[in-house]
């Protein structure tokens, strides 16, 4: 995105007395939905299909309370939610809408929400920049997080896919400053959803972990990575969404640390070319593995021997998406989940 531009809203308020509860944004085929009686949003987009019907971009269930942002305030962790005691206020903007959040008297969030397009091919989305003041009398170590519960990738065999891969289908970290990836979408054939990464209108963020859902609806600042772990956990199967941190940064008293995400449709898939030469298959990745019968009975050795090559082989399948079938991807986890579950193997 190279020029971006305010598209001009429609609104439609659902007002209590004292102030709205809900406020509904439209521009074009997007609609965007505020709740500041749980301080989360809403993101659908107009259906092909059917009139006035609108699909979710990201999951919707529980008023959408399954992606969140949250503030780290000297290693103190506040979600952008509604706390008791502290209501969150939202009030529409002259590009949009914004929540205000104050969960104490150190800090106020603001978090402004509006729809932006590339001029030159006219595809929306939404900026949203959240903007942490201290208000402390001190200075203050700030960060921001977010995590999108992505959904349209899921039943694709392929979660996600990125400027630089064409495919993400198990546990992956990308580290801003070394991976080149810029942007990341999780989609199905008429629908897709996308973080920018690095732009002129964002702040780069300096981690996105890619994982299960429920690794990463965590109060732990920075979750574990299991690199190559499967999407799967005992409750939920190919459950994958997107955990996005930026960097922490010191703020002096009465200043502010503010941060630019943008979501939405991603407009080029069609034209999407990996970055990356075409992997160079060494014999043993280049063929499917046989699992093995009993774990157990493998030693150490023999063990990290075929995690390697697990691994390898899924790095040539996510390169190279026509070099295995989803069943073979599947068993591929399957067997990496099984090797790295076990506590420990025999002696050589």
């Amino acid at each position: 995105m190279k020029r971006l531009a305010s598209f001009v809203l429609a609104f439609s308020v659902i007002a209590s007395a004292a102030m709205a509860e809900t406020l509904e944004l439209t521009s074009g085929s997007l609609r965007l939905t505020l709740n500041s009686k749980t301080g989360s949003f809403l993101l659908h987009q107009l259906s092909q299909t059917g009139k006035n019907r609108y699909e979710p971009l990201l999951e919707d269930r529980n008023q959408g309370t399954t992606s969140w942002f949250s503030v780290s305030f000297n290693g103190a962790v506040f979600k952008l939610a509604r706390r008791p005691g502290r209501d969150v206020r939202l009030e529409p903007t002259e590009t949009g809408a914004r929540f205000v959040f104050t969960p104490n008297d150190s800090l106020q969030i603001t978090q402004s929400f509006s729809f932006v397009s590339e001029s030159s091919r006219g595809s929306e989305a939404v900026l949203v920049e959240t903007t942490i003041e201290n208000t402390s009398g001190k200075t203050a170590s700030v960060a921001l997080k977010a995590l999108f519960d992505t959904m349209l990738g899921e039943g694709e065999g392929i979660h996600f896919f990125t400027n630089a891969r064409n495919r993400i289908s198990t546990e992956t970290r990308l580290v801003g400053g070394r991976d080149s990836d810029s942007v990341i979408v999780s989609a199905r054939k008429d629908l897709s959803f996308m973080v920018l990464l690095d732009s002129a209108h964002v702040t780069r963020p300096d981690s996105v972990i890619i994982a299960n859902w429920e690794r990463l609806d965590t109060l732990k600042w920075n979750p574990d990575v299991v690199e190559g772990r499967s999407f799967n956990t005992v409750y939920s199967i190919q459950d994958s969404a997107l955990l996005v941190t930026w960097p922490a940064v010191d703020v002096q008293p009465n200043a502010a640390y503010s941060v630019r995400t943008i979501i939405g449709p991603y407009a080029e898939r069609d034209g999407f070319t990996s970055k990356n030469a075409p992997a160079r298959a060494s014999s043993d990745a280049s063929r499917p593995i046989e699992p093995v019968v009993d774990v157990s009975k493998l030693t150490e050795g023999e063990r990290q021997k075929r995690i390697r090559l697990l691994l390898e082989r899924i790095a040539v399948v996510e390169k190279n998406p026509d070099a295995a079938s989803d069943e073979e991807l599947a068993s591929l986890n399957r067997q990496l989940d099984v090797l790295l579950a076990v506590p420990g193997a025999r002696g050589e």
